[in-house]
């Protein structure tokens, strides 16, 4: 049974890619098997046959050439959690809040990458307000999530996804057991809403099994196996990825936890099932100790942020969901966030990294796991640091849209997380199938004590293709191979251009909600930096907008420095990416044309600034016998010289335009 569920799932997914026939090595050679016929294929045999490995196990258990982590969902509890109490009344006022704060909040969670918002309260019977809330994101790009309380005492999952997707638009939904959910059921569902053009674009279950990855990978599996065969390529079942959650949950709370186990204990690592069946976690309402028992998997993670670094950057392990609270700290209204800071800078700069270096990846290798065949040496392990604390991967950036993009080899991205009370110094072997000798690896988040990691062999420990990590206590650290950009995730996009006299700020601003003003900063010593001036938004709230400054006081040769600051109607304000420049030089080019006639003389000045400039001509006893004044504008400038009247003779031709910028020509006229 098991193993016709995986020929189902294999055949579905090669299905989908357009592959139609398989070949498969036996004792005679290579086979070719069309593959509708793959389940029931004398030719694959424990034992005796094989399927070629490179070329399907990538697809089934590395699978994210299809787009693994493209998506991330916000989830949180806005008005009222099914946990809290499944009858609760929300009174208008307390929903009318947040329907505003939740509308207002669309644009700034679609521009920082989220396209899923699980919405926990939504029934068919919401007010008409949370109608106008759905328009809202879904009009920014977001999709809301509807949590389903299913079992014997409710509305079947179709007809509870059937009434909301009538009334609200909503087509993607997480299902809460009342007790087991049968897989089968779910896939009979599933298929009716194919059969009627229902099919949803999300379904995610919340299985109570926090301890075993490997039958919340069987069910997703078993849901794959009964799907219709016309459904499976449109649809991936997905589970809660609860055990990993709560390896993540030890490795940031107790210090004597081998955070190495958090490699072993993913669904996807524990089974089959790739990420495209899984969601991941770190904190979620449901996780706030209700059974009263501390240290336990049921704990909300006090300080997550670690555990947002492993599931947001590791593109295999399925689609991350972020808690809302978690995400703006107090400003999240949320009693238990009283006084916590947000983690949005840091969520979002992590977002930002997995869109532009690690989306697309196909696979990860976990450098420091348990038996790997890969050296290093933990030099800070004399402080508690040591391979116990620490997670080390390698993302292959082929097939990254950086990797895709580079035109001098491969991209691939090293990421490590501190989980030790003390600065981790490890001397770390790579993966070296894409690595190039001489290479070295860029930090694009700003956050190591190593920004620049060289490749190389270290003989006193014999460790080849080596690199030196630093990493501050409790912290993380990404890098890309070669030379790549510092990932920013500020909706403000700031340029600077330079003129011999002024320097010209452009910004545009992705959306401007909640915007009530810019100032412009500038630093000419690197250090500190000065308002300069104040700007009203001119924008209409979701509406992108550009704005232009232009800086005329200043001087030569300094080194300025600029960053735009947006404030909010909250109190909040936001940095753009800094930006360097400085004066340009003054430069003027001269060149000597023939006019139309015998002495008729032309000169072009081609200049990067106005200036006055002077003409002159002199003969060989020195006596001026010409002189006029020109202006000289930006670009291309003609002098015309009239030269005929004068007799034969040697002359000297000089243009002036201030101090160093002079020109002259000895001419002899017969």
């Amino acid at each position: 049974m098991v193993r016709q569920i995986w020929f189902v799932i294999l055949r579905g997914i090669l299905g989908s890619i357009g592959v139609t026939v398989l070949k498969c090595k036996s004792v005679n050679g290579w086979t070719p098997i069309p593959l509708t016929h793959l389940h029931a294929s004398p030719f694959i045999r424990p034992g005796k046959y094989s399927v070629v490995v490179g070329f399907v196990f990538p697809f089934l258990f590395l699978p994210s050439f299809l787009a693994l982590g493209q998506d991330f969902v916000m989830q949180g509890c806005y008005w009222s959690c099914p946990e809290d109490d499944p009858e609760m009344t929300v009174d208008s006022a307390t929903l009318q809040f947040w329907v505003d704060r939740m509308d207002k909040q669309a644009p700034e969670l679609s521009h920082a990458g989220f396209s899923y918002l699980w919405l926990p309260s939504l029934k068919r019977n919401s007010p008409e307000a949370v109608r106008g809330l759905m328009l809202g994101l879904q009009k920014n790009g977001i999709q809301p999530i509807a949590d389903l309380e299913v079992g014997e005492d409710s509305l079947s999952f179709g007809q509870q996804a059937d009434n909301l997707q009538q009334r609200f638009n909503v087509n993607a939904y997480s299902l809460r057991p009342i007790q087991e959910l049968n897989a089968q059921a779910t896939a009979r569902e599933i298929n009716e809403m194919f059969v009627k053009g229902s099919l949803p674009q999300l379904v995610v279950a919340a299985l109570p099994f926090s301890s075993e990855p490997a039958r919340l990978g069987k069910w997703a599996a078993e849901v794959i196996y009964y799907l219709n065969p016309a459904a499976r390529p449109e649809i991936d079942p997905r589970v809660y990825d609860y055990p990993l959650r709560e390896a993540l949950r030890q490795a940031c709370t107790d210090s004597n936890y081998d955070v190495r186990h958090v490699f072993e204990r993913s669904i996807r690592d524990a089974s089959a099932i790739s990420g495209f069946n899984i969601v991941t976690l770190a904190n979620h309402p449901v996780f706030k100790n209700q059974n009263n028992k501390p240290g336990d998997w049921d704990d909300p993670i006090a300080d997550p942020m670690l555990a947002y670094a492993y599931i947001l950057t590791n593109n295999q392990l399925g689609l991350p969901t972020v808690y809302y609270g978690d995400y703006y700290g107090e400003q999240s209204e949320l009693p238990e966030y009283t006084g916590k800071k947000p983690l949005k800078e840091q969520i979002n700069l992590l977002i930002k990294a997995h869109k532009d270096y690690i989306f697309g990846s196909t696979s990860v290798e976990y450098l420091n796991r348990f038996h790997t065949d890969k050296a290093s040496f933990y030099l800070s392990a004399s402080k508690g640091v040591d391979s116990t604390q620490a997670l080390i991967f390698q993302i292959d950036g082929t097939t990254t849209p950086a990797g895709k993009a580079s035109t001098t080899g491969g991209k691939d991205v090293l990421l490590a997380i501190n989980f030790g009370h003390d600065t981790l110094e490890v001397i770390q072997e790579a993966n070296r199938s894409n690595l190039r000798h001489g290479d070295h690896f860029t930090d694009i988040l700003g956050s190591s004590l190593s920004p620049r990691l060289n490749l190389f062999t270290d003989t006193i420990h014999d460790i080849p293709n080596a690199v030196l990590l630093r990493l501050p206590p409790r912290s993380f650290g990404a890098w890309v191979q070669g030379r790549a950009k510092k990932v920013s995730a500020s909706r403000i996009n700031l340029s600077a251009s330079s003129f011999t006299d002024y320097i010209e700020l452009n910004w545009d601003i992705a959306y401007e909600a909640m915007a009530i003003g810019y100032e412009v900063e500038r630093s000419v010593n690197g250090k500190d930096f000065n308002r300069l001036a104040g700007i009203a938004p001119m924008g209409h709230g979701e509406e992108s907008a550009s704005y232009l400054y232009i800086d005329k006081d200043v001087f030569p040769d300094e080194r300025l420095r600029y960053r735009v600051k947006m404030l909010d109607t909250e109190g909040a304000f936001e940095y753009s990416p800094l930006v360097q420049t400085r004066l340009l030089d003054k430069e003027l080019s001269f060149e000597l044309l023939e006019g139309p006639g015998d002495w008729v003389k032309a000169i072009r000045v081609k200049s990067n600034f106005d200036a006055q400039a002077e003409v002159a001509l002199f003969d060989a006893k020195g006596s001026r016998v010409f002189h006029r004044l020109e202006s000289i504008r930006k670009g291309n400038n003609l002098s015309k010289l009239d030269l005929r009247q004068l007799p034969n003779g040697v002359y000297y031709l000089h243009f002036s335009a201030g101090k160093d910028k002079n020109w002259s020509r000895r001419l002899v006229k017969q």
